[in-house]
């Protein structure tokens, strides 16, 4: 049993009870003892000592139509957080005890009502920052990535049998023609295990979010655009060069992803012992960043190679240039500057061009994007981790048949099948499902 709510005062609070002792609570603690399935039920909760706790309504769910797989009840009170302890204490004092993190979600999988990848799509569904989290998480619960990785593991097991059909009669050879049939069938299977695993850089942005760097020179309008972004004054706009010294970030959402954006101390020459050491954030900022947004003051010179170690990281896919104070008399256009970048003439302060910036920068986060189809699935680090391993092994069993070891390939194809369970559950790992279900909800 577990509070499916978060904890204080509310309209409503939710109890979920899984297990055999749900039929006697029914029947003793709510006072109706043949409950419809799945039709909520005004009742009055009584303790076992006789008192009324509250009036609440439950949904009694039978064996195998339940989310866990068990007879289930929902029990929703009123949300004041002594009414729900008092109805906990009292099923614990039933016989009830409080669940573990995930330990529902837990005792779906193993019921076989999910599989692995539909109980993580549960916690990734619950985190989801933004639209685009949402919609994979979703296309996980419902079964996507499973099936695909189910469909690999059937055409594999193919390939295994017809293998091992040989190991059985080693007096006969296989034949080349064979032989080239199955080196086929490994190569079909192998690019689908990297066809897969194509979109792992996907997940980890719709997991983590996009980390933004706003760079460029001290004194550019960098915290200015930063401010915009965070729809309030977080960062001091001022005049005198060198004034952001320390990194600060917020978060937002663009183009439905969650984006993290990053107003860094800008790069300038003479700089103080203290801004040097901003200036050293800002690179190594910049190793991890996924994108950047360079503020260049238009209506200063500037020299064609200056932040020389900024700009290894910045290119066509990932940087748009911002030309700011476009609006001033001395400003003007510098195409030889980051020459490769898409650039956008801005005036901050008054936000001219600002539209068309967050357009532009908008159909860059958009291009890493896979196309939203049946055929694209998001995986995550584990799922990669397992696929890697998977792909492996099959190359290195593709290169023994090749070389004529039947008896050594089918050892990779069975660690690679290993790796393939792993995915969707089907081995038992049970440190594994530990970590997995341990940074679960309490109540999922």
């Amino acid at each position: 049993m577990a509070t499916a709510t978060p904890f204080g005062e509310s309209a409503l609070a939710v109890l979920r009870i899984s297990g055999s002792l749900c039929e006697t609570i029914v029947g003793e603690a709510l006072g109706v003892p043949y409950p419809t399935p799945r039709h909520a039920h005004l009742s009055i909760y009584t303790d076992l000592l006789g008192n009324t706790l509250d009036e609440i309504i439950f949904l009694y769910f039978s064996k195998g139509k339940s989310y866990t797989g068990e007879v289930s009840i929902e029990i929703s009170t009123h949300g004041n957080p002594l009414i729900t302890k008092k109805i906990l204490d009292d099923l614990v004092a039933r016989g009830c005890r409080l669940a573990e993190p995930g330990e529902f979600t837990r005792r779906a999988f193993l019921s076989g009502r999910i599989d692995m990848t539909q109980a993580e799509s549960v916690a990734a569904l619950i985190r989801a920052k933004s639209d685009r989290a949402l919609i994979a998480a979703q296309r996980q619960l419902r079964g996507a990535l499973g099936e695909k990785i189910v469909q690999i593991q059937s055409d594999l097991v193919g390939l295994r049998a017809r293998l091992e059909a040989y190991v059985d009669f080693p007096e006969e050879d296989l034949p080349t023609e064979n032989q080239s049939q199955s080196i086929e069938f490994f190569n079909n299977i192998i690019e689908k295990i990297k066809y897969l695993r194509r979109n792992a850089s996907y997940g980890r942005i719709l997991n983590s979010g996009i980390k933004c760097l706003i760079v460029g020179r001290a004194n550019a309008g960098k915290s200015t655009l930063f401010n915009w972004f965070c729809g309030e004054d977080r960062a001091i706009v001022s005049d005198t060069p060198g004034t952001t010294r320390d990194y600060l970030s917020c978060r937002t959402e663009i183009a439905a992803f969650e984006v993290e954006i990053i107003d860094t101390a800008g790069i300038r020459k003479g700089e103080s012992s203290i801004e040097k050491i901003g200036m050293e954030k800002t690179l190594s900022l910049a190793e991890t960043a996924d994108y950047f947004i360079y503020v260049l003051d238009s209506a200063l010179p500037y020299h064609p190679h200056e932040h020389t170690a900024l700009f290894k990281f910045l290119n066509s896919q990932n940087s748009v240039l911002l030309q700011n104070k476009s609006d001033l008399p001395d400003s003007t256009e510098k195409p030889d500057f980051l020459s490769d970048c898409q650039r956008i003439l801005t005036s901050l302060q008054s936000q001219k061009g600002f539209d068309e910036f967050l357009e532009l920068f908008s159909k860059i986060l958009n291009s890493s994007a896979p196309p939203c189809n049946d055929d694209n699935v998001v995986i995550n680090s584990r799922h990669d981790t397992c696929l890697q391993v998977s792909e492996n092994s099959l190359e290195e069993a593709r290169s023994r048949l090749q070389q004529g070891s039947i008896e050594l390939s089918l050892h990779d194809i069975c660690r690679a099948l290993d790796s393939l369970g792993e995915i969707v559950g089907m081995t038992d790992n049970e440190t594994m499902l530990d970590k997995l279900f341990q940074n679960f909800c309490i109540g999922k």
